[in-house]
């Protein structure tokens, strides 16, 4: 329960900076070097909590969770919940799902979730949102969490590689929130360095990426994640021996284009 405390308190004080602090550039994580907090046997590693061009908010951590740690949250943003590795279970007031290595699920604002390692740690990133206003409004009904096991994507084979779609459409706060994984061979590259209005994250899951941004090449493992603000210019090949797969998250909001 400390770290749910503390996880609250970060996101309201986040608030308070938003009305502050220009929106965060582009920026690259790789996860290897990120600095770590240990509570109660806990790692943390956080990435990310300041306002973007789009979101009032964002807020992206990552967790190191052992078999006799459980975590109870409830925030007042939507939530995505993904597993690196390790296997977790997700308890809603509804329904328990189990949650395996590279699944994804999204969550309500105001939704009571117990997530609970299985047989072993689960590496875990939360990453959550606030888009400006969307604290006003009202919900008659509450959305129940979506959820989406890596194994039951359906795996679309390229010349490149691989892709498997995962969402495209509204949520609670965002015009759009599209996700899908893209698996690519040895040495390919997935475009050329490209923009677009929208903003995204890049959450390497397997092999080792160069990531292009602005016309400066970086170079991630598994586990590190690229935050690209709108219309910066970028990029990704393998870089790695062998496939290397990876996340990538969009999102569009009233101020997207602007």
């Amino acid at each position: 329960m400390k770290i749910l405390t503390l996880l609250l308190l970060s996101l309201a004080f986040s608030q308070v900076q938003a009305q502050h602090y220009q929106p965060h550039p582009s920026a690259v994580f790789e996860y290897q070097m990120l600095p770590v907090t240990t509570r109660e046997e806990t790692a943390q590693r956080h990435l990310m909590d300041w306002p973007t061009k789009t979101l009032e908010n964002f807020h992206v951590e990552q967790l190191d969770l052992k078999t006799e740690d459980a975590i109870e949250i409830k925030s007042d943003k939507e939530m995505l919940v993904l597993v690196l590795e390790g296997a977790l279970q997700l308890d809603t007031d509804r329904s328990k799902e189990l949650l395996e290595e590279r699944s994804i699920a999204w969550l309500p604002r105001n939704k009571n979730v117990k997530m609970t390692p299985q047989n072993s740690t689960a590496s875990v990133y939360l990453i959550r949102w606030a888009v400006e206003g969307s604290a006003k409004e009202a919900a008659t009904v509450r959305p129940e969490p979506k959820i989406f096991h890596y194994e039951a994507m359906d795996f679309q084979e390229t010349a490149k590689g691989g892709r498997r779609a995962i969402m495209r459409e509204a949520t609670e706060t965002l015009q759009e929130l599209e996700m899908h994984i893209t698996t690519l061979k040895e040495g390919e590259k997935s475009h050329d360095p490209h923009v677009h209005a929208d903003e995204e994250i890049i959450l390497v899951l397997q092999g080792h990426v160069a990531e292009h941004i602005n016309g400066t090449e970086y170079q991630l493992g598994p586990g590190s994640l690229v935050f690209l603000s709108a219309y910066d210019p970028h990029g990704i090949r393998n870089v790695g021996k062998g496939e290397c797969e990876y996340y990538a998250i969009r999102w569009i909001t009233a101020k997207t284009g602007k």
